[in-house]
């Protein structure tokens, strides 16, 4: 009776279940062996993670990586755990993440749980596009820290970074990552979640950063990841099975709207109308009479100038830290974002001075006529103008390629090109056509001359047709809903198809309304007050409705998440 306590088989070899389950509970699980093996310990424990974290720094071509075990790791989330406690993190910040990819056959199917964090690229994307150089990788480790003293909280890391892994601090105004806990790989101690996994899943490694570079533009570091030839990401994933090629995230049919950024979008709109409206009129006083541009373009730049000042300010809006914008131009070497406020500041100051040289006159009384003329003169005039217009075209050139280097589908150039450029166009001859009806309902003489007619008609025309070409190019994306398999694009037209749909109805709407049916009227030669006001402002609204699209109907790429509720 005592021998079978313990778990040895009856003498007659007829095993029972009691047996086998007696059998079973003398098996150590991993928590238990974690915590027997811990029980006569010291509480720094570093004797049973001296094998995994290197015991020497790493060498000249070499830097710490992340190595995981895939058939170690359960899912367990002891690491983020771990890691959410020892950093002091927010209740929604996390800065390791589980996720699970799914596979195979119908006959084989494979399901892999995945922990992820910070990859500590190569070449790290949210480094090369921060404005502020709030990143540093450091040349002994590789590790890639974040200076949260530096950071600005403009957030453009979180769209430049293919993992997800910069997370915002709405509390702090600023962004945080995982530094692979270098505080304590300085003290030969493992990082939180290193020490935290009881089945020993995670390690810290040294790998060679040129054969890095070799593998990951080659093959994929991870079934179902991001590309990795963009960032070289470092992490070692191994496993002794061979995940099928076919693995897809466990939340890879789960689509939800991104994050808005309305500031991002008032910006957007604005400068580009700005640029718009300021083009419109440099090209109008070139191709019509310069009395009656004379008596228009004072107006018309104030305008444009008002609302390119409108859009800067908004764009602090989407600062975590507005009071430290100043520091965004010291990531002019590779940083998109510092090229379009370095871009944007010329053109403000240029259209600034511009703007200023019609109001001028009226200052006669206090400047000599000498000085006024040689300010007012056409040639210095002119040198102005294209100083306005090769600066604002280059902010709105950055500004596409801000959204073109986060590589996410939706964003690519081309439709970010005709978007961006679209608005330009239509808005700025639709501010240009507004200005110039007020002004005519307030000096009714103006009205009078043939050329004020000749213009009306010719904006209307130009605004009816890029809108048209606009609204056509944005329709395109609903094409994708007929694609066999679910493709980024495919998943975006869902978006506006669904929890968007609304949103995209509204644009179109209003984008048809402003962009289309009132300018035909213009041309039929109703074009009133009301006319451009509707025209001015229903264009506005569609655009500001596309760019809310824009930013969330996009797909960002991302690590495997969780299974789909």
């Amino acid at each position: 009776m005592s021998t079978d306590l313990v778990g040895t088989p009856p003498l007659s070899g007829d095993r029972t279940l009691i047996d086998d389950l007696l059998e079973e509970q003398q098996l150590l699980t991993p928590v238990a062996k974690f915590a027997r093996s811990h029980e006569q310990g010291s509480p720094a424990q570093a004797k049973y993670y001296r094998d995994l974290i290197p015991l020497s720094l790493p060498a000249p071509g070499q830097q710490y990586a992340f190595a995981v075990n895939l058939d170690a790791c359960t899912g367990c989330k002891a690491c983020v755990t771990a890691c959410h406690n020892l950093n002091g993190l927010d209740a929604e910040e996390t800065w390791r993440d589980v996720g699970v990819l799914f596979g195979g056959t119908v006959a084989e199917p494979v399901q892999q749980t995945v922990t992820t964090a910070c990859h500590h690229c190569v070449d790290p994307a949210c480094m090369n596009g921060c404005p502020v150089n709030a990143y540093h990788k450091d040349s002994l480790t590789g590790i890639v820290r974040h200076l949260d003293d530096q950071c600005i909280g403009c957030q453009y890391c979180i769209l430049k970074c293919p993992y997800d892994v910069p997370k915002y601090s709405k509390k702090r105004g600023i962004v945080r990552k995982c530094d692979m806990c270098s505080s304590r790989l300085a003290a030969s101690e493992a990082p939180a979640c290193v020490q935290a996994c009881p089945n020993e899943a995670i390690s810290i490694t040294i790998v060679n950063k040129e054969l890095i570079t070799k593998e990951r533009r080659n093959t994929n570091f991870l079934p179902g990841a991001p590309d990795s030839s963009y960032t070289l990401p470092t992490t070692q994933y191994h496993s002794s099975r061979n995940l099928p090629a076919n693995m897809t995230p466990g939340d890879f049919y789960n689509i939800k709207p991104e994050h808005s950024h309305l500031p991002l979008v008032v910006m957007l709109v604005l400068t580009q109308l700005s640029v718009g409206g300021f083009l419109v009129g440099i090209t109008l006083r070139l191709l019509f009479p310069s009395d009656l541009m004379d008596r228009l373009a004072p107006f018309h730049s104030l305008v444009a100038l008002f609302l390119g000042f409108l859009a800067v300010g908004a764009s602090t809006m989407h600062l975590g830290r507005p009071l430290y914008a100043w520091r965004a131009f010291v990531g002019l070497k590779t940083s998109w974002l510092s090229r379009e406020i370095v871009a944007f500041g010329l053109f403000a100051g240029c259209a600034l001075v511009y703007a200023g040289s019609f109001w001028l006159p009226v200052l006669s009384q206090w400047v000599s006529p000498p000085l006024l003329r040689e300010l007012c003169s056409s040639p210095l005039r002119n040198a102005l103008g294209l100083g306005v217009a090769l600066s604002g075209l280059g902010g709105v050139v950055c500004s596409i390629m801000i959204y073109q280097d986060t590589r996410r589908t939706f964003w690519r150039t081309t439709m970010t090109s005709l978007k961006f450029v679209g608005t330009l166009l239509m808005l700025g001859p639709a501010t240009i056509l507004f200005t110039m009806v007020c002004q005519a309902a307030f000096v009714p003489a103006i009205a009078t001359q043939t050329s004020f007619r000749q213009i009306i008609m010719l904006l209307c025309g130009f605004i009816a047709a890029i809108s048209i070409a606009k609204l056509l190019c944005e329709l395109a994306v609903f094409t994708h809903l007929l694609d066999t398999g679910w493709t980024n694009m495919k998943r975006t037209a869902q978006l506006m198809r669904g929890e968007l749909k609304h949103v995209a109805v509204a644009r179109f709407v209003f984008g048809a309304m402003g962009g289309i049916a009132l300018p035909l009227l213009g041309l039929l030669g109703i074009c009133n007050l009301g006319t451009a006001a509707g025209i001015l402002g229903g264009s506005l609204l569609g655009e500001l409705l596309e760019r809310y699209l824009f930013f969330t109907a996009v797909i960002p790429p991302k690590m495997p998440g969780g299974i789909t509720s």
